[in-house]
């Protein structure tokens, strides 16, 4: 368990039986943040001016959701412009984690990084660092849907040039002649120069496996048969590349002995595979603000002896990440997002090994990383200009914050404005203040949309947004005053 989740205040934790004030629910409140409501009528009214924008749920919670991100922000930076008091132990711990990764690699690899001059050498000839090759090349392709007949005759046909050349016939004259490259037939079949990484893997290890002057055996890529000629090779001298080189080759033996050295980690661990049951990862990654039971945010998606990456953590690690993480991950293939949880798992694994060698980050360490964090909030607030909030004559401070975020949303949806993605720092306001969506609230406002969209005759003027009474606060000290 991660040290910071000791600091998350219990009205949070009860989030999941409750809203954030206790209070009751109607199916008018699309969403409730810090106690402070959103109304389904405000919200259809914000939406429904705009046709362009589908009338579905989807697009409710997104727009309730930055909402409460902005509403949370507005309040925090109301209460106190310096947001000193907004705790950022959620995202702290994520880059203080990274850090004690880093340092039990100091603490634990251990490895002779002293290379003789003549292994230096010999590992430079044989590597080719920055290396290319000038070669020449014949593609004989195979036709399409070609039969067995067909597919011999062209490897037959690459056999038989491959012998003319060797004979003494010109590489060049027989490139112009067959080669389906259109590219390089004209050239003689010249494909300048190129690196190792430039080619698919079968061309590039069969054409540096040559020496100068020398013909390949027919190669066969996706692309069809080969028959590679090397004129040059082109290498910066070893003297000229002595010093660059040491210092990659020490890098290599140290990752070599980090990856044995988790590996190890990971075997003692008995990590398991991933769960075959990806569907809960792709609902999070679609929409990582969705609400869930306890039960399924304790579920594991990646065992291993002593504890296990569930699916909780890896919503953490998602709303505490770069607010693109969210849209890669629906993109992604199931292989690439095993692998990731793997790596989740593993990256776990290594932060409960550097506690137990008593790796620590020093508090003034962690006061800095917090200090950052704040800054970057502070210019986030600033830009949307919540530093300016000010209550008009009898408006509590959160009805202001309310006018405020609600006016900037208008003109998002309505003006194109650009929005402030708050990924991370919503999370930390959302752990302190409590937030939440409702979805009777999001069917509600799309039924609201459907019947204001169906009385606003075509071409119409859109009606104008109510004021900002109609987002109420919750009344939580029973007094009327609604804060």
């Amino acid at each position: 368990m991660k040290a910071w989740r000791l600091l998350i205040p219990t009205v949070i934790l009860a989030l999941a039986g409750c809203d954030g004030s206790g209070g009751p629910v109607g199916e008018d409140v699309v969403a409730r943040a810090a106690g402070y409501d959103l109304s389904a009528q405000a919200t259809a009214e914000i939406l429904a001016p705009q046709p362009e924008l589908p009338n579905q749920p989807e697009v409710v919670r997104a727009f309730a959701d930055l909402w409460v991100q902005y509403f949370l922000l507005a309040q925090a930076t109301a209460e106190d412009t310096t947001l000193m008091h907004l705790d950022v132990s959620p995202l702290v711990a994520r880059q203080v984690e990274g850090e004690m990764v880093t340092q039990l690699r100091d603490v634990v690899i251990h490895v002779d990084t002293v290379i003789a001059e003549d292994e230096l050498r010999r590992r430079y000839e044989a590597a080719l660092p920055g290396g290319q090759l000038r070669a020449r090349h014949i593609l004989l392709q195979f036709p399409e849907g070609a039969s067995d007949a067909q597919v011999d005759s062209v490897r037959s046909l690459a056999t038989n040039l491959r012998d003319r050349i060797v004979a003494g016939e010109d590489f060049g004259e027989i490139a112009r002649q067959f080669s389906a490259d259109e590219g390089t037939a004209a050239n003689g079949g010249d494909l300048g120069s190129f690196g190792r990484n430039d080619m698919v893997p079968a061309f590039s290890e069969a054409a540096f496996s040559l020496e100068v002057g020398e013909i390949s055996e027919p190669v066969e890529t996706t692309f069809g048969l080969h028959i590679i000629r090397v004129d040059e090779r082109i290498v910066p001298s070893f003297e000229e590349r002595r010093d660059a080189f040491r210092v990659q080759v020490q890098n290599q033996i140290v990752m070599e002995a980090e990856s044995t050295y988790v590996a190890g980690i990971v075997e003692a661990a008995g990590l398991d595979e991933v769960e075959e049951d990806l569907e809960p990862v792709k609902q999070l990654a679609a929409d990582p603000n969705m609400e869930l039971s306890s039960r399924a945010l304790s579920r594991a998606l990646v065992d291993y002896n002593g504890g296990s990456y569930t699916l909780g953590e890896f919503r953490d690690w998602l709303l505490t990440g770069p607010v693109n993480l969210p849209s890669q991950l629906q993109a992604a293939p199931d292989g690439q997002i095993q692998n990731l949880l793997q790596s989740l798992a593993r990256s776990e694994l290594l932060v409960r090994e550097a506690e137990k060698e008593g790796v620590e980050v020093s508090q003034a360490r962690r006061d800095s990383i917090a200090a950052d964090i704040i800054t970057g909030v502070q210019g986030i607030a600033h830009q949307l200009g919540f530093t300016q909030i000010t209550p008009e004559e009898g408006e509590t401070i959160e009805a202001a914050a309310d006018r405020v975020v609600r006016d900037i949303l208008v003109q998002v949806v309505q003006e194109g404005r650009e929005v402030y993605p708050l990924q991370a720092v919503a999370y930390a306001l959302k752990e302190q203040y409590g937030a939440r969506t409702h979805q009777p609230g999001v069917d509600r406002t799309v039924a609201l949309v459907t019947e204001m969209r169906a009385q606003t005759p075509t071409g119409g003027a859109p009606a104008e947004p109510t004021p900002p009474a109609d987002t109420t606060a919750t009344d939580t000290a029973g007094d009327g005053t609604g804060g």
